[in-house]
């Protein structure tokens, strides 16, 4: 119903329904659902009902999407991590880093479930060994793992590609939603952010109030596109000196704010409140998006053995992080992050962290989904080759 070059009638939905899903959570509308959940859901019914564009469609040039995926995604990150804390953030990524590894090993697990179970015919390890790289890295390893196997030129690939853009989201919807789940969260230990009383008295002395000035914003918006300049001059350079082809824009974007903040605390303490919430709204809008590449009719109709695959292999997934961060007693929402930095990678994972609340964890989940970019092609190939 709207055209996709509309950018403003479609800028506005997605913005409506960010709104909607923030304002309705924290006004508990939803009876304990995450807004999160509600404002992706509003997008992916109506790209089901084609009432807007679908973001997954390769062919169909939609320039908001495009400008949010390019612009809005690299300046919210430095933006959540104004007061992020090296110290706490080798303390808590260890956890993040253990349940992460252990998806990992569950989506290699999956995948060989699923190849007994589903009969895909000669081509179904070269599936099996893209959807690992995909759900453990992203698409760039799914585009690697896909090229090595010479799986690009075939039939099926382009049913693969629309399951993994699809039912990816789908997943990420249920991730966000477990936690709200009083069952499921009362067998997992609950997760508490700690502030230590020099920062928070430190805090106290610098905001007299919570009173949000203009000139705050201004500098916050300032900080991060001189810091996103940077990073997305320095990130082509490293890539190439290194010789991968791997984007490290996020990476170093994360780097140079980890570094502004802990060199210079009084800088960016100030702003550390209004930052984070101007952060986490860009995010909800990015989060919109993502429910708008969520076709459920393009999802079923793509290929149902494709769909039962992929669902078989995130679901011995899931279980097998639930169990691993059971037994090492970390909580529900940390499961989810580090589930959705193996599934759905930086992109994901930091917005997840933030929309919970988890301030301290937004940078090691930057950093578990940067690990992720890694691993996913050698564990792609390697699931792959065995199956074979």
């Amino acid at each position: 119903m709207i055209a996709p070059d509309n950018a403003f009638a479609l800028f506005t939905i997605l913005v409506a329904a960010s709104a909607f899903g923030m304002v309705g959570e924290r006004k508990n509308w939803f009876l304990g659902l995450s807004g999160v959940i509600i404002t992706i859901t509003i997008t992916a019914l109506l790209v089901t009902f084609r009432l807007i564009p679908s973001a997954s469609d390769a062919e169909l040039a939609v320039p908001i999407y495009d400008f949010i995926f390019t612009y809005l995604i690299p300046i919210s990150i430095p933006l959540l991590l104004f007061n992020v804390q090296i110290k706490r953030i080798i303390k808590d990524s260890g956890r993040l880093l253990g349940i992460f590894l252990i998806g990992a090993l569950g989506i290699a697990i999956g995948a060989i479930v699923a190849a007994q179970v589903i009969d895909l015919g000669e081509e179904t390890y070269k599936i099996a060994g893209a959807f690992v790289g995909t759900y453990t890295g992203g698409s760039v390893n799914f585009m690697a793992v896909s090229t090595t196997f010479d799986f690009v030129e075939s039939p099926l690939f382009p049913a693969t590609i629309a399951v993994d853009v699809g039912f990816t989201n789908v997943y990420l919807l249920i991730l966000f939603m477990l936690p709200s789940l009083q069952f499921v969260s009362s067998f997992f230990t609950p997760y508490q952010e700690q502030v230590t009383p020099i920062i928070q008295e430190s805090i106290k002395k610098i905001i007299p109030s919570k009173v949000v000035l203009m000139e705050q914003l201004a500098l916050c918006f300032t900080i991060s596109g001189i810091l996103c300049t940077i990073g997305m001059w320095l990130g082509p350079i490293i890539a190439n000196w290194i010789g991968t082809d791997i984007n490290l824009d996020v990476l170093i974007i994360t780097i140079l704010i980890t570094l502004l903040a802990n060199i210079l605390p009084q800088l960016l303490l100030p702003l550390a409140d209004v930052a984070f919430e101007i952060g986490l709204f860009l995010m909800y809008v990015f989060l919109a998006v993502i429910g708008a590449a969520s076709d459920i009719y393009a999802i079923i109709n793509a290929a149902p053995g494709i769909l039962l695959f992929a669902i078989i292999m995130l679901t011995v997934h899931l279980i097998i992080s639930l169990i691993g961060g059971k037994l090492l007693g970390i909580s529900i929402k940390e499961i989810m992050i580090a589930s959705s930095a193996n599934v759905g990678g930086v992109s994901i994972a930091a917005p997840m962290a933030a929309t919970f609340g988890f301030k301290k964890l937004v940078t090691p989940a930057i950093l578990i989904g940067i690990l992720g970019y890694v691993v996913g092609t050698f564990l792609g190939i390697g699931t792959g080759l065995f199956l074979r």
